[in-house]
């Protein structure tokens, strides 16, 4: 397993209770992930110099999409182990938001917001002109974290902001993408893909505002959380249907567009508007946190599933029907510059809910936080109340200088 975060402390313990034997590479020691291997090597996560080869593993998860776009896959598949992830080439759903949006609007048009592409200050003018400043969201082509995408209005004080920031963009990268905001409200997909069949795992609603009341910056994600039904109040099976047929339809243009096929998780961000289910963004794989409510309350072996997955034999994946509330508690002043890093915590006290750390490292036998995203804690329930009384019970009990969202499924 590849990574070190949150999701792969989920795919670990996931792992784990299948009766697997871990091996894990990490580019900074996770104590929790640590504890569930029998052995792990701390290594770039972007250079694929030093990977197991087939005489070593059985086969490869890769959690993050920093190394998925590095070509891990790539590398691990050429010395003959089979993986749980993308090729470079298919995961540019993710790594590219230009190609995904050209190769939706002819898989799935009727999901894709109305965007342009821009190469210069000229062309990004004339797309915000022609959007309107009430409608303008700037990407960047490439992977940022979660934390590149700006909102004219939101992020972006004025039109000349707007125009400063995509500029800037398509300066760095060659191009930029400027599309239309779709308004509405949000859920995740999550799905097991071995380049043929799509099997969705619970829906999941995510929360990346940095503060209450979804204000302030957006974050790598603050919380997330899922129903016992394993469906959201306002996602019909209309709904549903709808973003699983892009899903299907995306990884079947995937095949066609770079001749690989599309195999391990495929996440999409959907928004259900006015004008029906929209796309918002693909991901190349599990999200972080929603790897952690999908993953805690999987029944099926996730070894089983795995191994269906790389023989091109998918099997249905099973899930508890409990809720799921998951809360992160971050440093102080996260996501800024300023940041109560190199701080001890103590999750010791924590009864009733899972933890799952993130960017942590382990000194002396403690814990401390770096500038980002600490522990996860994820509480289950018979409803997502219950759940959410649970997970803040257990997020009062943990020392540190930490805070947390205080509404995550506040509203459902």
């Amino acid at each position: 397993m590849v990574g070190n975060g949150a999701r792969e402390h989920a795919i670990a313990a996931a792992l784990h209770r299948s009766g697997v034997e871990i091996v894990a590479r990490m580019d900074k020691l996770n104590p929790g992930i640590a504890r569930l291997c029998s052995k792990v090597t701390v290594g770039s996560l972007t250079d694929p110099v030093g990977l197991p080869t087939g005489r070593d593993v059985d086969y490869a998860i890769i959690g993050p999409e920093t190394p998925i776009a590095a070509g891990f896959v790539d590398t691990l598949e050429t010395s003959g182990v089979r993986c749980v992830a993308p090729k470079r080439a298919a995961a540019q759903i993710e790594t590219s938001k230009s190609f995904a949006r050209i190769l939706l609007s002819e898989a799935a048009p009727e999901a894709n917001a109305r965007f342009f592409l821009a190469h210069d200050q000229t062309e990004v003018k004339d797309a915000i002109k022609e959007l309107g400043a009430d409608n303008v969201v700037v990407k960047p082509d490439g992977l940022t974290g979660g934390k590149g995408v700006k909102v004219l209005g939101e992020h972006l004080s004025s039109i000349d902001e707007a125009t400063e920031y995509a500029t800037a963009l398509a300066k760095k990268d060659g191009i930029v993408i400027i599309e239309e905001k779709v308004r509405g409200t949000e859920f995740t997909v999550q799905a097991f893909v071995d380049g043929m069949h799509v099997y969705p795992m619970p829906l999941v609603r995510d929360y990346k505002r940095a503060y209450d009341g979804d204000r302030g910056p957006n974050t790598g994600s603050m919380g997330s959380y899922s129903s016992e039904g394993h469906r959201l109040s306002y996602v019909g099976r209309k709904e549903m249907d709808s973003a699983v047929s892009v899903m299907e339809r995306a990884v079947n243009a995937i095949r066609i567009a770079t001749g690989t096929e599309y195999v391990g998780v495929l996440y999409g961000q959907f928004m259900k508007s006015e004008q029906g289910v929209r796309l918002i963004e693909f991901n190349a794989r599990f999200g972080d946190p929603e790897a952690i409510n999908v993953l805690s309350i999987l029944s099926s072996s996730m070894d089983d599933l795995c191994c269906s997955l790389i023989d091109r034999n998918l099997m249905r994946p099973r899930f508890e029907s409990v809720a799921t509330v998951c809360v992160y508690l971050v440093p102080n002043g996260y996501p800024s510059t300023d940041v109560a890093k190199d701080s001890p915590i103590d999750v010791h006290s924590v009864a009733d809910s899972e933890t799952y750390y993130a960017s942590v490292y382990e000194k002396n036998g403690k814990v401390f936080t770096t500038s980002s995203r600490a522990v996860a804690l994820l509480g289950k329930g018979s409803s997502i109340n219950d759940a959410r009384a649970r997970v803040y019970r257990d997020a009062s009990l943990v020392k540190g200088h930490l805070r947390y969202r205080s509404d995550i499924a506040e509203s459902t």
